[in-house]
């Protein structure tokens, strides 16, 4: 009788335990619903980085060799999310890495900073096994360049600037024939040169990775 007591609470307690999974299954869907409406609340950019935040540990894991077109960027702004002089954009076509001024070169030099190196190994890190060619474009701002200067020009300040970070990625073990330099002096501004803070936006360095630009296929 004792034993048979026993094992008629022990059932009964396994029976209704499907209603603490049940519980706890509704609880955990309603704190997911009301983050996300949150979210929305706040705004749709703050969805879109909620979201792609989700993504990182997983994408930030994969190996370099597992990595592609569509998971570089992610991967490149963490690398990155501590600079604030760095920035990762995506367009239709193109993902960039772009670079201002005072990371890369001192103002008038195409010789990279000390500094720089770190910044650009990461970068050959990880690319040097992304199968698309990936073209450096110098940059510059209106203002003209000194007479006496190094460089007759601008579009020549900025030849030299990409062509200097086109060097130190073969030094860092890129290929040579899947890199290629682009020079746009102060032809394709970002904003207007108009002011100071202007140009020193216009005056970068991009490190470009075009989707529809392959290399070795």
């Amino acid at each position: 009788m004792i034993h048979r007591l026993v094992q008629f609470k022990h059932d009964s307690r396994l029976e209704n335990i499907w209603l603490t999974v049940y519980a706890d299954l509704v609880t955990n869907l309603m704190l997911v619903f009301l983050a996300l409406y949150g979210l929305t609340v706040m705004g749709d950019d703050a969805l879109s980085q909620a979201l792609q935040s989700m993504k990182l540990d997983e994408i930030y894991s994969l190996q370099d060799d597992d990595l592609s077109y569509e998971n570089v960027a992610p991967v490149l702004r963490q690398k990155f999310k501590s600079s604030a002089d760095v920035k990762i954009t995506e367009e239709v076509d193109a993902i960039r890495i772009e670079f201002g001024e005072n990371v890369l070169f001192n103002s008038g030099s195409a010789l990279p900073k000390k500094g720089s190196v770190e910044a650009i190994r990461m970068v050959a890190e990880l690319m040097k096994n992304i199968s698309h060619t990936i073209v450096i474009e110098g940059h510059t701002d209106s203002v003209p360049l000194a007479r006496q200067g190094l460089y007759r020009d601008n579009e020549e300040l900025s030849l030299a600037r990409a062509m200097s970070i086109v060097r130190l990625l073969i030094d860092l073990g890129m290929p040579a024939e899947k890199l290629a330099a682009a020079a746009y002096g102060a032809h394709r501004p970002r904003v207007s040169n108009d002011s100071v803070s202007g140009r020193r936006i216009n005056r970068r360095v991009e490190i470009a990775l075009f989707k529809d630009f392959p290399y070795g296929r």
